[in-house]
């Protein structure tokens, strides 16, 4: 009995020392939905962007094979036809002469389909069977891009033969900025017919799940992907063929239409194609929209086809034919 009077004294006076000490230090919990951001304080962000919904983790299929680019290094031979050998860096109009049977299409085909094109071209009409080998000497640059809420947004170059994901992109591009919206990640990939996919993600959730080990939860990245991380700020971004692509403030209470965004961006080049622009943009819904605009009918004096922007928009400037 005098133990247990003596453990309540001694308890009571611990709870008295702590009380004269102040109240312990407290956080605030982030608010419901948002992830904080590390930095030298622990800081939250920021109400979502508008019109966006959390993107959760995307089912996407594997990467697909490596493709070849204008400016890839070749060198072509045919088994015992020595006249037959060539080496030959793919041009800007993305086919080759081949000696017998011509122009060999190779931008956007595999190493095995070149192959398989012109073996089948030299057996039609040349040779029984050739055994043609195609492999890539130099490869030329590729890249990614990353957009919005990082330190250092821009395009960061990719090894062909290695892999590279989204969350090895954020941390080349030195983490997140205090303002990142980590939970509506978009990644816009390159399609077929220089067509865009729009594919929503949290990058927080991507995160969360590589922790737990599901390492294959983070997004592999294809040449020419773009990765954007919105931002608190009102920004707008332009990619593509104009002089000087990346994101753009969008004042609040200034209208800013695309071609006044592709004039933020250095205007367009050369190789643009200005009657086909594209806008993308996400619906109250969370849908993407893709919107069309010819900025030669603008510049032509149809004022009214010069869409105005809203926050988180992308513009595209495509690249032209070049025959």
């Amino acid at each position: 009995m005098v133990f247990w009077h003596l453990k309540q004294r001694l308890t009571g006076l611990a709870l008295a020392l702590a009380a004269s000490c102040g109240p312990a230090e407290t956080r605030p919990d982030p608010a419901p939905g948002l992830a904080p951001v590390v930095g030298p304080a622990v800081t939250y962000s920021s109400v979502p962007p508008a019109q966006m919904e959390p993107g959760p983790l995307p089912k996407l299929p594997p990467a697909a094979p490596l493709t070849l680019i204008a400016g890839d290094l070749l060198h072509i031979t045919v088994f015992r036809q020595k006249d037959l050998e060539l080496e030959v860096r793919v041009p800007e109009g993305g086919s080759f002469a081949y000696p017998l049977i011509g122009d060999v299409g190779a931008t956007g085909s595999t190493v095995k389909l070149v192959e398989t094109d012109i073996r089948k071209r030299l057996e039609e009409k040349y040779l029984y069977r050739a055994g043609v080998t195609v492999t890539v000497k130099e490869y030329a640059p590729r890249s990614v891009y990353v957009m919005g809420g990082v330190q250092k947004p821009g395009g960061y170059e990719i090894h062909p033969n290695r892999r590279l994901t989204v969350l090895q992109l954020i941390s080349t591009a030195g983490g997140y900025t205090d303002r990142a919206q980590k939970e509506y990640g978009q990644l816009i990939r390159r399609k077929a017919n220089d067509d865009r996919e729009l594919i929503r993600f949290s990058a927080a959730e991507v995160e969360r799940a590589v922790a737990r080990g599901k390492v294959e939860a983070d997004i592999e990245l294809t040449p020419d992907d773009l990765v954007v991380i919105p931002s608190a700020a009102r920004v707008v971004y332009v990619l593509g063929q104009v002089n000087k692509p990346g994101s753009f403030d969008l004042p609040a209470d200034t209208r800013i239409t695309v071609s006044m965004a592709v004039s933020q961006a250095g205007s367009w080049t050369k190789f643009a194609s200005t009657g086909s622009l594209l806008v993308l943009r996400q619906s109250p819904t969370g849908d993407s929209q893709k919107l069309p605009v010819n900025l030669d009918e603008v510049l032509n004096g149809k004022l009214e086809q010069d869409l105005e922007l809203r926050p988180g928009d992308v513009v595209i400037v495509p690249q032209r034919a070049l025959f």
